[in-house]
């Protein structure tokens, strides 16, 4: 009986056993396993459950605390965008009527220039194409980076013509100086390159005139990038000296004649002058006015007879040394027959190169006029300041050199 009660109780301790076994292998395989909760120095990872969570939308198995740290999210692979290409440039022929009134044909966008005229080289270079110009004249040495470029000729006057040739330039930039030798220009034009024609200040010997230096340049530098591209920066350098310019021609809009002292501009050689509007535009007399023809030589009579309360004398200085303008201003101080003259006496003689007073520089030179003829009103401008200025806005460099005296 013992036995049998010991029996049978091994035996319901068995089956416990067994019953056990399976309900809990049972529940290790149908019960969902609880995810442990992230501790704060953890980040939390999305469930892996697929009880619990959409197979098509993982979502994390809980939010974070503010405590605990951000879940970094990976930086997703940028995809790659096609490069658009770019749309061909077609040659086009263009027919532009140039300084001489010339009607010039040629083929647009040049890639190979050949400017032998400084102004005009200096205005290529603002129009940011510098690295189409292929040949210059030893007077283009302005910007400074322009030294590289080669020489083909001294000036339009005497260009090297073998050498022009040599570099097939798209079109050749020159001064009115080129037609005046025949030779040169019968072989330039043998060649079939156009020739665009046009001094950088207007030789208009106009009286009186509305039309600026500074017009005049705004008008040529659209003409220009017409041609060889750089409208943007064209547009940009006539908005900026439009604003001077406009500010001289309002001061000086009530100006009665009386208010107006009388000049001798020169240039050359002594009492050589020229007719120009420019002195009336700058608040002046220009003592030639009526004079019959563009470039008179005064006779020394008629200057003191005149009396003019200013001297203008125009200077072209090769590495724009000081000295050399006051050389030129205590030679003029020095005549003897000019002794008595108001602009002697008072010291009002001024030396002017004439790089400031054509092309992009235009506007520094009419600004110095301006000063020199009506010094009071425009007492707050610096010429000096905003040649500087200039230079860095379209050259990013800084003006080297003496342009005005004193």
């Amino acid at each position: 009986m013992v036995l049998r009660r010991i029996v049978l109780a091994a035996t319901a301790i068995i089956i416990a056993v067994i019953a056990a076994s399976v309900y809990g292998g049972y529940n290790m395989l149908y019960t969902p396993q609880t995810s442990p909760s992230p501790s704060p120095s953890t980040s939390p990872s999305p469930s892996s459950s697929p009880v619990s969570t959409p197979m098509n939308s993982p979502e994390p198995s809980s939010t974070p605390s503010p405590t605990e740290s951000p879940t970094s999210t990976p930086t997703p692979t940028a995809t790659a965008t096609p490069t658009p290409t770019p749309t061909p440039i077609v040659p086009q022929n263009i027919t532009i009527v140039d300084g001489a009134g010339r009607n010039v044909t040629l083929t647009v966008p040049v890639n190979r220039i050949v400017s032998i005229n400084d102004g005009l080289t200096e205005m290529l270079c603002a129009l940011g194409v510098q690295d189409k110009i292929v040949g210059r004249d030893a007077s283009s040495n302005m910007p400074a980076s322009v030294l590289r470029i080669p020489v083909v000729g001294e000036n339009s006057y005497m260009p090297n013509v073998e050498l022009i040739l040599e570099l097939k330039p798209d079109v050749i930039f020159a001064d009115s100086m080129l037609p005046y030798n025949t030779v040169a220009m019968s072989q330039l034009e043998a060649a079939g390159i156009p020739i665009f024609i046009s001094d950088p200040v207007d030789p208009e010997p106009t009286k009186h005139s509305n039309l600026t230096v500074v017009d005049f340049s705004c008008n040529l530098l659209s003409k220009l990038a017409t041609i060889v591209g750089g409208q943007n920066k064209a547009d940009e350098y006539i908005s900026y000296v439009q604003y001077y310019n406009n500010l001289v021609k309002q001061r000086l809009a009530n100006l009665t004649q009386e208010q107006r002292p009388k000049v001798m501009l020169e240039w050359y050689a002594p009492y050589n002058t020229f007719v120009t509007p420019g002195l009336d535009q700058a608040g002046g007399i220009n003592i030639a006015e009526n004079q019959t023809v563009y470039a008179p030589v005064l006779s020394p009579e008629f200057v003191v007879e005149q009396n003019p309360a200013i001297i203008i004398r125009m200077s072209s200085s090769s590495n724009h040394n000081v000295t050399d303008f006051i050389a030129e201003r205590d030679a003029i101080m020095s005549r003897p027959e000019l002794t008595n003259v108001d602009a002697v006496k008072n010291g009002r003689v001024y030396i002017c190169d004439w790089d400031i007073r054509g092309g992009i520089s235009s506007v520094v030179g009419y600004l110095y006029w301006a000063k020199w003829c009506q010094p009071t009103l425009f007492a707050d401008i610096d010429p000096n300041a905003v040649h500087a200025e200039l230079y860095q806005k379209f050259f990013g460099t800084t003006v080297q050199g003496v342009f005005a005296y004193p």
